[in-house]
C-alpha cells in the first residue's frame, strides 16, 4: 500500500469550517437551554432569576456596609482633629490677648498663631500644600469670601517672620490683620 504524501501547507479552509461549526453546535445548545428552560415550569426560570437577584443585592448591601465603615473612621478622624468649641473660643482668646499688649512681639506673636490657626484649619478640611500660601492657592475664590482678606494677612505674616525686626509693624496694622484672620474664622464657623 502506498502512503499518501504528507501536506506541507496550512488549511485555513478546514480550520474556519471547524471553527464555525463549533459555534453553529454552541448556538443549537443555548437554543435548546432556553427552549428547555421555557417548557420547564415558570418557578424554576423564577428561582433562577431571583437567585441572581439576591446575590446583586447581597453585593450591593457588601459595598454599602464598606462605605458607611470608611464614612465612619474619616468622621472619627475628623472629630480626634476637631477641638471643642470652648476649645476653639479659648485660643483665639489667646491670640487676641496678645494683641492687646503694648510690645510689638506680642502683636507680631499673634499674628503667627492666627495664621498658624488658619493653617491648621484648610489642612484639616483637605487642601493640600507644604503651607498656608499654597493652601489658598487651591482655593476657589468663590468657595471662600474672605480669600482676599487672608491673603493680606498672610502677606503680612510672611513680611514677619522673613523680616524679623526689621518689619515694623503698628498697633492698628496688627489689629486690622487680626480682624481679617477674625473674619475668616468666623466664615468657617471656628469662632
Amino acid at each position: 500500500m502506498q502512503q499518501l504524501p504528507q501536506p506541507r501547507y496550512l488549511n485555513l479552509e478546514y480550520l474556519f469550517n471547524k471553527f464555525f461549526a463549533f459555534l453553529r453546535m454552541l448556538g443549537e445548545r443555548l437554543l435548546e437551554f432556553a427552549v428547555w428552560l421555557s417548557t420547564k415550569s415558570i418557578r424554576f426560570s423564577s428561582i433562577i432569576i431571583s437567585i441572581i437577584i439576591l446575590i446583586g443585592i447581597i453585593i450591593v448591601f457588601y459595598k454599602i456596609i464598606q462605605l458607611r465603615r470608611r464614612e465612619i473612621t474619616a468622621l472619627a478622624d475628623f472629630f480626634k482633629k476637631e477641638e471643642m468649641p470652648k476649645a476653639r473660643l479659648n485660643r483665639w482668646d489667646e491670640i487676641q490677648k496678645r494683641s492687646d499688649s503694648e510690645n510689638s512681639a506680642d502683636w507680631k506673636m499673634a499674628i503667627i498663631e492666627a495664621d498658624a490657626l488658619m493653617d491648621e484649619i484648610f489642612q484639616n478640611i483637605g487642601y493640600k500644600g507644604e503651607d498656608l500660601g499654597e493652601r489658598l492657592k487651591s482655593v476657589e475664590p468663590s468657595d471662600f469670601d474672605n480669600l482676599q482678606n487672608i491673603w493680606e494677612a498672610h502677606k503680612i505674616r510672611n513680611r514677619i517672620v522673613h523680616e524679623g525686626d526689621k518689619f515694623e509693624l503698628k498697633k492698628e496694622q496688627a489689629k486690622n490683620t487680626l480682624e481679617k484672620y477674625k473674619k475668616a474664622l468666623k466664615e468657617l464657623k471656628y469662632i
